[in-house]
């Protein structure tokens, strides 16, 4: 995982989580990945399943779920345990729009999120993601092509470009 360019920045941790991965792939899900998420389960079975796992914590298990359902279709049986994954795009992007307020904790960010879909948090964490990423960028953010400056405080400041 580290030559001829790594894979992963924590490159001396990764090796180990990772055969440690397939072990308990092999040993508790005899062999099958898809049996984690087998027979519609609850969207909290598959998050505690991915929390499990050796350097898995709430953000990577909640983004797995999400990628699972969302872009996967994987069928479960509902969404209410799939967080948004905050990162420092989403972190942004909420604050600039004027849902949370800047400097906020992870917590914080993932119960504003409950409290705005709580049927399914996780929906937001792509589209902040990718946002965050294109264009509501730290410095010199893209307002003006922004098609959710209408709903944004930052694009409305002074500031915005």
């Amino acid at each position: 995982m580290k030559q001829p360019t790594s894979l992963h920045w924590l490159n001396n941790v990764m090796p180990k989580n990772m055969y440690k991965a397939i072990h308990r792939i092999s040993d508790v899900y005899n062999g099958d990945a898809r049996a984690i998420w087998a027979g519609r389960p609850s969207s909290a079975a598959i998050v505690r399943r991915f929390l499990e796992f050796d350097g898995a914590g709430p953000k990577v298990a909640t983004m797995a779920a999400n990628i699972l359902v969302r872009d996967l279709g994987v069928e479960v049986a509902d969404h209410y345990s799939i967080d948004i994954s905050v990162d420092v795009h989403v972190r942004r992007v909420l604050s600039r729009m004027g849902f949370v307020p800047e400097g906020e904790s992870d917590e914080y960010i993932i119960y504003r999120a409950r409290e705005m879909h709580p049927e399914y948090p996780g929906v937001f964490d792509l589209v902040l993601w990718d946002l965050g990423r294109a264009q509501c960028r730290p410095q010199n953010p893209a307002c003006t092509n922004c098609e959710w400056a209408v709903q944004c405080a930052y694009a409305h400041a002074d500031h915005a470009s």
